[in-house]
């Protein structure tokens, strides 16, 4: 096993914007540039220019000027350009915001609860397509432009319009997290960070529940009353997704990126992967290339 350099899923820190309750960033660039990250904010994306890969969770596809996401807290995420073909621009207005970034009580108002049921769905991931969510795109790239009150009603009224865009849908599977705050969350999330930090090697369960100051049972009973879903369960589901930014990215051989990706055979990786992907990994990689 070959030594780590980084964390196979980057943290990203937002930066705090002066004087506003949430961050909107606008990128120019010649191809995006962040690697598979999480962060604790939802994040609105609109893409303006430019044409790639994008994964969200589990799910992987093409992405083009007019990509409208959602993506909910502690969900991996990245954009991949294209290299040489179709825009040489990476252009996108991106808008990164805490749930509570209203204020304790605001999603629990009455005239809230439709933005309240798409930040639940937003856990997975969500895309918006169609004429609202071209109207949406238009009023997104014009939100740099506001600032104060104005600000904040117009970005209101954009996630409640989004709230009621039919032509939607759910991207990555039900595998990862959106955890509500409490001890018992905290401990899960300590536990997470260790295996984003070491999913290229072993992940061994006593050193997670560790991480959690749990015994291994009570770690693993704790994790699936919170998530819904057992452990290693979870854990592969973030291998697989891994191992797809190294297919669609490098042409490592498909041994290396097992390897990577924390399996210790070939054997054992192509089964886990076709058991997520519903294809070989060569497939995987072979569709991405004609595409």
């Amino acid at each position: 096993m070959t030594k780590r350099s980084k964390p196979v899923f980057e943290y990203e820190l937002v930066p705090p914007a002066l004087g506003t309750s949430f961050v909107i960033r606008e990128f120019d660039l010649t191809r995006f540039t962040s690697p598979l990250h999480v962060h604790p904010e939802y994040e609105l994306t609109v893409i303006l220019e430019g044409m790639g890969t994008r994964f969200v969770g589990d799910n992987v596809a093409r992405y083009g000027p007019g990509d409208l996401i959602l993506v909910g807290p502690n969900l991996p995420h990245y954009w991949r350009s294209d290299a040489g073909r179709g825009s040489t621009r990476a252009h996108s207005v991106v808008v990164q915001f805490g749930e509570r970034y209203l204020g304790d009580g605001f999603l629990a108002m009455p005239e809230m609860l439709s933005v309240k049921r798409l930040f639940e769905r937003a856990r997975r991931g969500i895309q918006f397509q169609g004429r609202r969510a071209r109207e949406v795109a238009e009023r997104l790239v014009l939100l740099p432009r506001t600032t104060g009150a104005v600000r904040m009603a117009e970005f209101i009224g954009i996630l409640a319009t989004l709230a009621t865009v039919r032509q939607s849908r759910l991207l990555s599977g039900d595998g990862f997290l959106d955890l509500p705050d409490s001890v018992g969350t905290d401990r899960i999330r300590r536990s997470c960070r260790y295996v984003f930090e070491h999913l290229d090697g072993d992940v061994r369960l006593a050193d997670v529940a560790r991480e959690a100051a749990m015994s291994p049972e009570a770690f693993c009973r704790l994790f699936r009353r919170i998530t819904g879903r057992r452990f290693f369960d979870f854990v592969n589901e973030l291998r697989v997704t891994h191992a797809c930014a190294l297919l669609k990215d490098t042409e490592r051989a498909i041994g290396d990126i097992a390897e990577a990706s924390g399996y210790k055979t070939l054997a054992n990786f192509n089964r886990r992967f076709k058991e997520r992907k519903g294809c070989a990994p060569r497939d995987f990689r072979r569709k991405f290339q004609m595409g």
